[in-house]
């Protein structure tokens, strides 16, 4: 009998103790407060809503069929959204996620990914190409030995504006088109004129692979996309081509059939670092918070700057046309710099194949826009100035409470 009650005390006490166990609830932890829950500035929400239907009103009228943007500011993607169809005359949308070319956009991911390098130790701004690279030679010799890293990214090798794009565009490897530069008469010193390149800005793709004995594509993905998560990010023909979220390129055919769509290209995936590479919305959300500053794991400010500091003078006026009062452009490395009144843009725009992109971003305010569309059209450069201009005069933010 005495045995038996024990048992039944023991059962008990493990029951018990097995039920205060389960229920336990441990005492909130204050030293680890939960993060603020972040809300949106009701100016910028009632702006944004604005926007989109002024955006979306402007690619019907421009007869654009499809499009996509995303802005950031202070730190975060405040805005990203679809616009119209991938293909004329087919049902699907455009959603933040589906993948345009970037063309000349490019050329910023480039200047980047060597000042990843360049922090590293790998390459250096002021180091002759001819350092790294047997193979480059210029008409001069001198002027060779004197070509950096620099004057390739800026385009002020001396080299006459397009140099070699055609065989860019016909298809020929870099390692066929480099050597041939040294038959190409010089128009100027180095560092004295801007003249606009692919095939010779697409050297610097040679120069990185040779430091970090590794492709041009493998070290854009592992030292750029890769820790940004652009998961729909591409750097090449085949991977647009199989992508099942991919806006049709178009080009205007007549006033009768207007926009119509046209096969995707392989035209510069030979050149990635000066129009290869393919991107949505909302991966060049991504990309814009870390070309302001939000990535220092990835690239630090300091260098950042360094790349977006002013080389060279860009003759024509075309890039500062739709910025009003602005009359003269620059350029860094990879991209185009202007004055707004006061405040300073970083933009970059590119065409390709019957897409168009265009890039722009204030630095010191954190504030950034890109916009692609699956047609040539000049709507984009309206709408970017237009962007900057209202934030100039009506100060806004985001908020957390």
């Amino acid at each position: 009998m005495i045995r038996n009650l024990s048992a039944i005390l023991l059962l008990a006490i493990i029951i018990g103790s097995y039920l205060a166990f389960t229920n336990f609830q441990p005492e909130p932890d204050v030293s680890k407060p939960e993060p603020e829950e972040w809300v949106m500035d009701h100016s910028l929400t009632m702006f944004l809503e604005e926007f989109a239907m002024n955006f979306e009103e402007g690619l019907n009228g421009e007869q654009i069929p499809g499009g996509a943007v995303v802005i950031v500011k202070e730190g975060r993607v405040v805005f990203q959204k679809g616009f119209g169809v991938k293909e004329r005359g087919k049902p699907e949308e455009v959603d933040e996620h589906t993948v345009f070319r970037l063309g000349s956009l490019s050329k910023g991911f480039t200047s980047v990914l060597a000042g990843v390098l360049a922090e590293k130790g790998a390459v250096s701004w002021d180091q002759p190409v001819s350092s790294y690279l047997m193979d480059f030679r210029l008409n001069d010799p001198e002027q060779t030995g004197r070509i950096q890293v620099r004057h390739l990214l800026s385009h002020t090798s001396g080299l006459p504006r397009h140099a070699y794009t055609n065989l860019v565009e016909d298809g020929l490897s870099l390692d066929l088109i480099i050597p041939r530069l040294e038959q190409v008469p010089l128009i100027a010193k180095e560092g004295a004129q801007h003249s606009y390149q692919n095939a010779a800005y697409s050297v610097v793709e040679k120069v990185l692979e040779a430091r970090a004995d590794t492709d041009f594509n493998t070290l854009l993905y592992e030292m750029l996309l890769k820790p940004l998560e652009m998961d729909h990010s591409s750097v090449s023909f085949d991977s647009i081509l199989n992508s099942g979220n991919k806006a049709s390129p178009h080009i205007y055919n007549s006033p009768a059939r207007g926009r119509v769509p046209v096969p995707i290209s392989g035209k510069y995936y030979n050149a990635v670092s000066s129009g290869g590479m393919n991107a949505s919305a909302s991966d060049m959300g991504k990309w814009l918070l870390l070309l302001t500053g939000h990535y220092p794991e990835v690239i630090s400010e300091e260098t950042l700057a360094e790349i977006y500091e002013p080389l060279a003078t860009i003759r024509n006026q075309r890039f500062s046309r739709h910025w009003e009062g602005v009359d003269e452009s620059h350029y860094g490395m990879g991209w185009r710099v202007l004055d707004n009144h006061g405040q300073k843009i970083v933009y970059h725009g590119g065409y390709v194949n019957g897409y168009r992109s265009e890039i722009a971003f204030a630095p010191e305010d954190g504030t950034g826009i890109c916009i692609l569309i699956n047609t040539h059209s000049n709507y984009p450069l309206t709408v970017i100035p237009d962007f900057f201009n209202h934030f100039k005069s009506t100060p806004w933010n985001v908020a957390s409470e």
